[in-house]
């Protein structure tokens, strides 16, 4: 039978047990195994995103549903017994509505009561998200929130026409003030970040050499600047002589190609 928390005193007070709580064991592994693979989009990442991630990762949570002991052990009057006090924290169920409010790590409704005092406790939204971490905040829309107010004030695009107004919120979000292309990474999950490296990665990737031949070819058809088609047009031009070997080998591969690029661009 459990020992009830009326009867237990605490011994060593403000001296809690370290310990690594199984959700946080959990995300430690899942994100080993993706960063094990070395060919992963993950590891080509920007380093401030690995580095904030993993910092969210390795952080413990703020108390939401329950208490945490504040002590290593307890005396239970009751029964007269020594116990060790567990650090056991009641994670809730996500739900798909949990990242389309501000929840302050409770599950159930949009906006909650915990939110609001730490909102009030914060003196106002724009300070409970800039001063929050990302762990804390737990939810989409709180997150990409901050990454657009941090967006916004590293590029100063606010009160463009009131200089006044302008020079007071630079001075008020000084402090909250980082790199636009850090901002941009911010309070993204693993999958986004990595979808967002790859689409990076896609629109600066080269355009292989065989393509811009190949436009290159069809335009020249197209205008009649080609050789061939300027030697075809042209009966008193100088005839180029040509290899026959090559001919022989490929003609009966290559002729046909050259008749339909031909007459594809008449």
């Amino acid at each position: 039978m459990a020992s009830l928390a009326k009867n237990l005193k605490n011994l060593t007070p403000n001296v809690r047990k370290v310990a690594v709580t199984w959700d946080k064991a959990e995300r430690i592994r899942r994100n080993e195994e993706i960063f094990k693979n070395p060919d992963s989009v993950v590891h080509r990442l920007p380093e401030h995103y690995k580095r904030r991630y993993w910092e969210m990762i390795l952080s413990n949570k703020s108390p939401v549903h329950y208490k945490p002991p504040t002590s290593r052990a307890a005396y239970d009057s009751f029964k007269n017994v020594e116990l060790e006090l567990e650090d056991n924290p009641i994670v809730g169920i996500r739900t798909p509505e949990g990242d389309q409010g501000l929840w302050g790590g409770e599950r159930v409704v949009t906006v909650t009561e915990r939110a609001m005092r730490l909102i009030d406790e914060h003196f106002g939204l724009d300070y409970y998200i800039l001063q929050s971490q990302e762990i804390d905040l737990d939810s989409k829309f709180a997150n990409s929130l901050k990454r657009e107010i941090l967006l916004t004030l590293a590029t100063e695009s606010y009160y463009d026409g009131d200089d006044e107004k302008k020079a007071y919120i630079r001075q008020k979000y000084a402090e909250f003030v980082i790199p636009e292309a850090e901002a941009e990474w911010i309070g993204l999950d693993l999958n986004e970040a990595a979808r967002k490296q790859q689409d990076i990665e896609d629109s600066t990737a080269p355009v292989p050499l065989k393509y811009s031949l190949e436009q290159s070819l069809l335009a020249r058809l197209r205008d009649g600047t080609d050789d061939v088609s300027m030697e075809m047009e042209n009966p008193e031009a100088p005839i180029r002589t040509e290899s026959k070997f090559g001919d022989k080998l490929f003609g009966k591969y290559l002729n046909p190609i050259g008749k339909k690029l031909r007459s594809a661009t008449q």
